[in-house]
Parts: C-alpha cells; sequence; structure tokens
C-alpha cells in the first residue's frame, strides 16, 4: 500500500491516528505492508518511524531536517547531509516488533 503526503494525515508527530494509525500498528499481522513517502520528517506521526522495517531517505534541504531524521531513523548525520550524486541513504531496521 503506498500512501503519499502523509504529512497530510498526520494530525501531529504523536502516535498516528485513524485508518493510517492502524495500518501501521497492525497492518502486518494481515499481511499489510506500506510505503510512506512524505517530505518533512517533522510533520509526519513517530508511529511510522517506530515501525518502520527499512528506512530510505532522500536529499534534505535543511541541515535541521537531516538532523531530525538522523535521530529518529539512525542513519548518520552526516550520511544525510553528504555531497554525494545520489544523496540517498538506506537502512534496515536493527529490531522489528513481533506482530502478534
Amino acid at each position: 500500500m503506498l500512501l503519499e503526503e502523509v504529512a497530510e494525515h498526520s494530525q501531529s508527530a504523536g502516535r498516528a491516528e485513524g485508518y493510517h494509525g492502524e495500518i501501521l500498528r497492525v497492518g502486518r499481522k494481515f499481511g499489510i505492508a506500506s510505503i510512506n513517502i512524505f517530505q518533512r520528517g517533522q510533520e509526519v506521526s513517530k508511529t511510522i518511524f517506530d515501525n518502520c522495517k527499512f528506512t530510505c531517505v532522500m536529499m534534505q534541504k535543511t541541515g535541521t531536517s537531516a538532523k531530525y531524521l538522523a535521530d529518529k531513523t539512525g542513519i548518520p548525520f552526516a550520511r544525510l547531509t553528504g555531497s554525494t550524486s545520489s544523496n540517498t541513504c538506506c537502512k534496515r531496521a536493527k529490531t522489528m516488533k513481533r506482530a502478534r
């Protein structure tokens, strides 16, 4: 399931609510996977970061955004602000909560 402009579905940076929150929290139990696309990490629910198996961060325009995403994802800040040609950094989560 592809979810675009996720900030539009997030009421705050706290827990995701409504159907979007349900998909993020319990979707794996039913075999539902989601790809969440957003432009500013500060505007989306922490549930996305807490429940994602893979994280891919693309170009960040500001150091503030890069630092926020580095803190949330564990991708080193230097990699997010580097001047590589692709400016894309991906990481697999170290641990995942098991679906019950």
